[in-house]
């Protein structure tokens, strides 16, 4: 009985990471009280279950150090990734775990299995999730059928992927994201010329580096909720916090406001007792003659209750149950939000309540069809109710969280979820969407890579192919030079070629793990696409628009001319301190280092590389034919060397990201040389890549420094 209710008030979800092997410990520790190494275990877990991560990761790899082979210690530091949503560090640590004691704790293949699905590497997660079912007893529990549906999400994403579908939106960071979360958008309109967008965020005040509350672990502060103006799909003003009596000094969930933008509905803490607390939904009006939000009010009427164990003994307690993600139905008769309370099909549900009057019906839950027993949160109604989006990681799905709609049906009901595809859904936690304009625009909150923090708000335009007026589009995959496979989150970058010959950067689009990237394009202009990576080197393609489209004409068909092209973009991976690259016809002359014209145009393709790359450093090497002494010939290479740095560093780059060596005579490409050919061929430049994680930004004076050589790694 108290298994059954503990599955029952629990997620999923959270039941599974809050497995992890302390009964290990709890043994180790009995076993050996004045043992300092299950002293510092002992230690390690309490700062684990305080989430206060940072302390416990140090903790747990204190004790690494002193016993390389501690699986429990290797465990821990694998969740505390999965919670600071670090996946690709999860895996190395799940691994190292699994390597320490392959027969420890199956559920450590569950997870890392997980862990790989989130960064998108779906055959090494079913191959973690198959060894998870070939160990796990049990073939009925709620973990074996959780292995089965995330193996059949793999399948369901690799497809997806296979079938390179063009996608149904482009997406892009809203401008307001900060280095926390900052999740949950929702449309404000006062019916007043400006438009609002109120998001929660856990960003800290200006100043302050870290948050003293159940997030000190990871940095972040409490939730608030902000403000910014709307000034277009993707601009907005700076945001600006709501302030009391609608924020407090702890967690201020989502909002929905009705069509007038006169009354919210959000989720604030309540109490439960000894410090707890859970989410209940408040509504406050807004006062326009003191110009602020009103006083909030519980919605007892729809707050509910949830059976909860409280001890090892099977002891239950009635409490509030965890209300939050409200949505108000536009004619503001219909709301739908999110509750684990007692009831639901497991986890978090959907709910469903009716306005009656000035009151509301009892909260009705949505069934089988949208709820699982996972999590289904962040429901939206669009603007005529007849379509549902919501957020579930119980359905088949890319991974994580994934947004799905559900269409109401001529009974009133909402009928089987279909997800929303690439790109709005990825393999990372996508969730909180909605849609306005006719559906045309979305935004929603994804804690995907290449954000600005751990979560970020997201904006979308539906991409129109062929509807109505001239339409031009570019689109393809970005792909691996050597085996022509996808790239996956890579970056493709849209600029605009003007007629004095620069470039002006339009918008970037983050590929998911298609690496499919999609632009709509302008007719009779000339544009560059710009894709890049980590590990790989930049490359671009060249698009005119110019004369696609002729004049109108009298009889011609109305029926709108459109193009579509798809171009893949090849990009090559980074090789650190491989072979060396020649620079083309960086030729000197006979005993001169001084830059020759022909020098200067291909150390010229070597600025726009580095431009391009940002983020790569490179050593440049000289070299010399064999004439004259080795001495003679060391210094005059060296010589050579620097001339090339200084002419890259007054063309703008970095002199820390340059660094130099004069090889002299001593690695000719011809030996003995017989020709004057051979000779020049020996007098040559070459330039090696040494690192990928360049982070500096400043771009030095012209008379910066030459950097000191630095030796090239012997062959």
């Amino acid at each position: 009985m108290g298994t059954r209710l503990l599955q029952r008030v629990i997620s999923p979800l959270i039941l599974l990471f809050c497995i992890a092997a302390p009964i290990l410990l709890q043994a180790q520790s009995k076993n050996n009280p004045n043992d300092q190494l299950g002293k510092q275990l002992k230690k390690a877990d309490q700062l684990y279950s305080s989430y206060k991560l940072v302390e416990a990761s140090k903790a747990y790899q204190e004790i690494l150090a002193l016993d390389p082979a501690n699986f429990h210690a290797a465990y821990m530091m694998a969740d505390i990734c999965t919670r600071m949503e670090d996946h690709r560090e999860a895996v190395r640590w799940y691994k190292d775990a699994i390597n320490i004691n392959p027969d420890a704790n199956d559920t450590a293949y569950l997870k890392q299995g997980i862990a790989y699905k989130r960064i998108g590497n779906y055959m090494k997660a079913k191959e973690s999730f198959l060894m998870f079912q070939r160990k796990h007893e049990n073939k009925e529990d709620e973990y074996f059928n959780r292995a089965t549906r995330e193996i059949k999400g793999c399948d369901y994403a690799e497809e997806q992927i296979a079938l390179n579908q063009k996608p149904m939106y482009r997406i892009d960071t809203v401008s307001f994201n900060s280095v926390s979360v900052d999740m949950f958008p929702s449309i404000l309109d006062q019916r007043q010329e400006d438009k609002y967008m109120v998001f929660t965020s856990h960003r800290l005040p200006e100043g302050k580096v870290s948050g003293k509350n159940q997030y000190e672990g990871i940095g972040d502060g409490y939730s608030d909720l902000y403000m910014v103006v709307i000034e277009n799909d993707s601009t907005f003003s700076a945001p600006v916090n709501m302030g009391p009596p609608i924020n407090t000094p702890y967690n201020d969930g989502n909002s929905t406001f009705t069509s007038d933008g006169l009354t919210m509905y959000y989720s604030a803490p309540v109490k439960t007792g000894k410090g707890g607390a859970e989410q209940s939904l408040f509504e406050s009006k807004y006062d326009f003659g003191r110009k602020q939000w009103g006083k909030p009010l519980d919605m007892k009427g729809i707050n509910g209750k949830q059976l909860v164990v409280v001890n090892s003994k099977g002891k239950t307690k009635e409490l509030p149950s965890w209300d939050a993600h409200p949505c108000i139905s536009g004619d503001g008769m219909t709301m739908v939000f999110t509750s684990n309370r007692d009831g639901g099909q497991g986890g978090k549900d959907i709910w469903m309540t009716k306005r009656s009057g000035s009151a509301w019906t009892a909260p009705v839950n949505l069934g089988s069809k949208v709820n699982t027993p996972f999590n289904e949160t962040s429901p939206y109604l669009n603007e005529d109710g007849t379509k549902l989006f919501f957020a579930s990681e119980g359905h088949v799905g890319f991974g994580g969280m994934d947004i799905y709609m559900s269409t109401m049906d001529g009974n009133g009901e909402f009928g089987e979820p279909q997800n929303m595809g690439s790109p709005i859904n990825s393999s990372y936690n996508d969730y909180a969407a909605i849609f306005t304009n006719n559906d045309s625009t979305v935004y929603f909150t994804s804690d995907r890579s290449g954000g600005k923090g751990r979560s970020d708000i997201y904006w979308g335009k539906y991409n129109v192919y062929a509807i109505g007026s001239q339409t031009v589009s570019i689109q393809g995959v970005i792909v691996d030079k050597a085996n022509k496979q996808p790239v996956p989150f890579a970056i493709a970058t849209l600029f605009e070629l003007q007629e004095d010959g620069t470039l002006t950067e339009i918008t970037k689009y983050e590929t998911d793990n298609s690496a499919r990237y999609n632009f709509p394009l302008e007719p009779n202009k000339n544009y560059k696409i710009l894709a890049n990576s980590r590990e790989y080197l930049a490359n671009e393609i060249s698009v005119s628009t110019n004369g696609l489209f002729p004049p109108p004409c009298r009889g011609c068909d109305p029926m709108v001319k459109r193009l579509e092209r798809n171009i893949d973009i090849e990009i090559e991976p980074i090789e650190i301190m491989s072979d060396p690259i020649v620079l083309q016809n960086i030729y000197y002359d006979y005993d001169k280092y001084y830059i020759r014209d022909d020098a200067a145009i291909e150390l010229n393709k070597l600025v726009t590389l580095l431009k391009k790359n940002p983020h790569i450093t490179i050593q440049l090497g000289s070299h010399t034919d064999t004439n004259g002494s080795e001495e003679y010939n060391k210094t005059l290479s060296e010589n050579r060397a620097q001339a090339c740095v200084k002419y890259l560093i007054d063309q703008g780059i970095a002199a820390d990201r340059l660094t130099w060596f004069g090889f002299g005579e001593s690695m000719p490409i011809y030996a003995p040389e017989k020709n004057d050919f051979e000779e020049q061929t020996n007098r040559r430049t070459e330039f090696r890549i040494t690192s990928m994680d360049y982070k500096g930004t400043v771009t030095p004076p012209m008379n910066m420094p030459i950097p000191t050589p630095v030796p090239a790694p012997k062959k």
